[in-house]
């Protein structure tokens, strides 16, 4: 019941164009969720990070991708792809959790910087301010390992000017409360991205921010609602820019 409730309540502040009640045949999108070598992350999870909120918040997200804009996708359209295999140039859509705990080999950064150069699209999430776990800056953890693999790209703070913020819903905002750590100090939400050569965005990173936390815990009651709803609006502008450029 708490499930159709917040479904419900999602649908009506998103109000989107209504979708079929046929299961689709095949999906027109996959959620490809990244596997990486990590650092050392067992002194605060006993999960590895890059699997954080798997699969609660990809079927919640891909429910509300299928309703809200009537893409061919179920609740099942998503996969685990390793950083390190040819597979990842089979998804045009790439998430990756945690990126301030990825630890790359070689091969990793190659195909990091082969996906990009292909065109692939990137969507970072999970990572934060050093003053949260007392540790490393995650942001520049990040910013090194695509200086290494595209070293000719800039990761760059997006403003809500950015097409990606207008791609489908209007996001008048970028200002929002974070899922946790709003406590602490410098843990303030913010936007980087990555263009190629034409000024097409092919990464956007959620600094200071977790998107798939609110994916996974608001169905259950867990998150503030309008914070929520705007995380599911984020998600849904991200894949309809990647798909639609």
């Amino acid at each position: 019941m708490k499930k159709f409730i917040a479904m419900m309540g999602f649908l009506a502040l998103l109000a989107g164009p209504a979708a079929s009640d046929a299961p689709p045949k095949d999906s027109e999108f996959v959620f490809a969720r990244v596997q990486s070598g990590q650092r050392e992350y067992r002194m605060y999870w006993e999960e590895a990070p890059w699997h954080h909120d798997y699969p609660f918040s990809e079927e919640f997200f891909l429910g509300m991708l299928h309703e809200v804009t009537g893409m061919r996708v179920t609740s099942e359209s998503y996969r685990i792809v390793a950083l390190s295999s040819p597979d990842i140039f089979k998804y045009p859509f790439l998430y990756l959790s945690e990126p301030g705990f990825m630890k790359l080999n070689d091969k990793d950064v190659a195909n990091l910087g082969e996906y990009i150069r292909r065109g692939g699209f990137i969507m970072a999430d999970d990572f934060r301010t050093a003053n949260y776990l007392h540790g490393p800056e995650e942001l520049e953890i990040f910013r090194g390992y695509l200086k290494r693999a595209v070293p000719e790209r800039e990761l760059v703070r997006l403003d809500i000017h950015h097409p990606i913020f207008h791609s489908f819903y209007n996001i008048d905002t970028l200002t929002m409360a974070p899922p946790y750590g709003g406590e602490t100090p410098g843990f303030v939400p913010q936007f980087w991205g990555m263009s190629d050569e034409h000024g097409t965005l092919q990464l956007i990173a959620n600094y200071n921010n977790d998107l798939g936390e609110f994916w996974k815990w608001v169905d259950q009651g867990k998150m503030p609602f309008h914070p929520a709803v705007r995380s599911v609006q984020l998600g849904i502008n991200y894949v309809v820019y990647a798909m639609s450029h």
